[in-house]
């Protein structure tokens, strides 16, 4: 294994493993609470898939989750410091994040998902997708 694919791997492990929340308690009584638990919760399953296999995270999936993370931390900080205006762009932000990690994971998800006799475990992880972002919908972006 090369040195980038050994690494690639590696960040995708990290990345798959570290936590996505749609927000922080704060944001539980927000009006856009739900409308970020439905993007998290449909990252969460995508991310479910690709943690069985960790390398099959294509670096546009990797980079988008980086974003996100950064995205997450910087709201965080920003909610124990002070409520205040910036915040709300924060949140707006994430909200992308979360869409645009479905939108560059989904394609991945759906080559793992799409394997020959796959496993029993991802079989299930499979199953539980609704749906993913199709092709023809990212390409009109």
């Amino acid at each position: 294994m090369s040195g980038f694919r050994l690494y690639h791997a590696a960040m995708a492990s990290v990345l798959l493993a570290g936590g996505l929340s749609a927000g922080s308690p704060a944001m539980a009584d927000d009006e856009t609470a739900p409308r970020n638990n439905v993007n998290n919760v449909q990252l969460q399953k995508e991310l479910a898939v690709l943690h069985l296999k960790p390398d099959a995270a294509g670096p546009a999936c990797i980079e988008s989750l980086k974003d996100l993370h950064k995205t997450q931390d910087l709201l965080q900080k920003d909610e124990e410091n002070t409520r205040n205006q910036d915040l709300t762009v924060a949140e707006d932000v994430l909200e992308s994040d979360f869409e645009n990690s479905i939108e560059a994971c989904a394609a991945d998800v759906e080559k793992l998902c799409e394997t020959h006799n796959p496993s029993t475990e991802l079989r299930h992880a499979c199953e539980k997708i609704d749906s993913l972002p199709s092709k023809d919908a990212q390409a009109a972006d």
